[in-house]
């Protein structure tokens, strides 16, 4: 068994689609809309690029638990970085806002907290 699609709310589906893309270098997977309804899903490029990150509306009690998870300093996801140093400084010149700068951690590999600008920290994680 693996994960096939993780589900994540941001407050504006195209910017989270630029940011996701553009910042971070998603692919778009899906991206179709009929009416209110917009289902948006990303995944790493190359043909391993894992489970389907799948941008959906923060809104109601959703909107409320992404506020509140952001509140408490907490990540909604990790990614694991296997370019090294030089991929966050990509990342970082691609626009990143970084929010705690990379830090090793007691249980093994540095972590790194970047904004997302749809209302989410992400982490950025290397081995």
């Amino acid at each position: 068994m693996k994960i096939a699609q993780a589900h994540l709310l941001v407050n504006d589906q195209d910017a989270a689609k630029a940011f996701y893309t553009e910042v971070l270098g998603l692919e778009v997977e899906t991206d179709f809309a009929s009416g209110d309804f917009r289902w948006l899903s990303l995944r790493a490029p190359g043909p391993d690029g894992g489970a389907s990150l799948v941008l959906g509306r923060a809104e109601g009690a959703g909107l409320a638990y992404q506020q509140e998870v952001r509140a408490a300093g907490m990540p909604v996801f990790a990614m694991t970085l296997t370019g090294g140093t030089e991929e966050f400084e990509q990342i970082r010149v691609r626009g990143a806002e970084v929010v705690s700068e990379p830090q090793q951690q007691q249980y093994g590999g540095t972590d790194a907290l970047i904004d997302d600008t749809v209302g989410n920290l992400i982490c950025l994680h290397q081995d």
